[in-house]
């Protein structure tokens, strides 16, 4: 027999693909820190996402598999494969959806002991709402209710997202851990004192608005340019958003139609927005829903204050009911441009001290290292 095709690890993320959002950064954060500690992981996908552009942020020593997995019975005996020639200790599922369903099963038919843990980053409810028969949702909603259960822990980011979860595949909450993301680190912190390309950073002409975020409806982006125009009708201030996406186009003639090219200014992705986040005078977060916001975290962690909506259901967790910054609710254009004019205009009161504790990569690891141990 030949050599195996995989290293052994100890600990394997498993998901769908790389996207283009922030469960990829906690991913990568978290096994950044497992490394720290000597314990070895990979991230192993269905398919490869060559658009992504995570892919060539994945951090040394972490390894990425491609299982080139595209129906259900490809990833169950791919998946199952990689689990008897890598054997490691954990597999933790990081993402909604039918992976955590093939992971529960292939524990089953692998023949290798492993702790399995499912963590859920996204607001199920909102992929849950009128399902039919017809729909792969259907279905997934369907068996999770019966396959969740199996595995050793089921891990939500907030406990918002928790009590969502519980309530869509129909199980006890009680069951369900919240974990908070791994987003403060000291790599964090260094990259934000780096600089920035481009000029409105540097000329001091007027403050800047800043959004972080995938361009795609769920972050309702739309709604921030408008309230911005209200701003801008009132004072000198800029936006700069940082994220691409499928409504690029769209956001891009709002700001021409609304006569703002000369302070709105979509930058696309960047491999580091911790840097233009903490130079910015305002963070902002528009969204219709989120699992807990890690940008409303990484900006409190580099001392930008944030405005950000009280959607379902992170926000309100990270800011701490509003304490420490300031909740607009969902869809509210008066209120979000009301809420800008008054940051721009207040210095904002200083985080409680200890608060952002819970969200630093060390304490996160712990949880997640102890919760896997447990009962084991």
């Amino acid at each position: 027999m030949g050599a195996p095709a995989f290293p052994q690890v100890d600990i394997v993320f498993y998901t769908r693909q790389l996207h283009n959002g922030g469960v990829d950064r906690v991913i990568f954060n978290l096994a950044e820190e497992f490394l720290t500690r000597g314990i070895t992981s990979a991230i192993v996908v269905d398919i490869d996402n060559v658009h992504s552009p995570f892919r060539g942020l994945i951090p040394d020593g972490i390894g990425y598999e491609v299982l080139d997995a595209r129906g259900p019975i490809a990833r169950l005996l791919k998946f199952r494969r990689y689990i008897r020639e890598a054997r490691p200790g954990a597999v933790m599922c990081a993402s909604f959806g039918f992976p955590n369903l093939y992971a529960v099963v292939v524990r089953w038919i692998a023949g290798v002991r492993f702790r399995l843990m499912l963590t859920e980053h996204c607001f199920p409810s909102v992929d849950a709402a009128s399902p039919r028969p017809w729909h792969s949702r259907y279905w997934f909603f369907a068996l999770a209710h019966y396959l969740y259960p199996f595995a050793d822990r089921i891990v939500a980011v907030s406990r918002g997202t928790a009590l969502d979860l519980a309530k869509v595949i129909r199980i006890d909450p009680d069951g369900i851990a919240c974990v908070y993301n791994p987003i403060i680190s000291d790599a964090l912190i260094a990259q934000s004192r780096e600089p920035v390309d481009h000029p409105w950073f540097s000329d001091g002409r007027a403050p800047i608005v800043i959004a972080v975020g995938r361009l795609e409806p769920q972050k309702n982006f739309s709604l921030l340019i408008r309230a911005f125009a209200q701003v801008r009708a009132q004072r000198r201030a800029r936006l700069v958003i940082l994220g691409d996406g499928a409504q690029r186009d769209m956001l891009r003639a709002l700001v021409t139609e609304l006569g703002l090219d000369d302070d709105v200014a979509l930058l696309g992705f960047v491999s580091n927005p911790h840097a233009y986040v903490a130079k910015a005078q305002l963070m902002v977060l528009s969204s219709d829903f989120e699992s807990l916001a890690n940008v409303v975290i990484e900006a409190l962690a580099v001392g930008t204050p944030v405005v950000a909506t009280d959607c379902p259901s992170g926000p309100a967790e990270a800011l701490n009911g509003g304490e420490c910054g300031t909740l607009v609710a969902v869809g509210d254009l008066p209120g979000m441009s009301a809420a800008l004019l008054d940051a721009l205009d207040k210095p904002s009161a200083p985080i409680r001290r200890g608060w952002l504790d819970q969200f630093g990569t060390a304490q996160v690891a712990d949880r997640y290292l102890a919760l896997l141990a447990a009962d084991a």
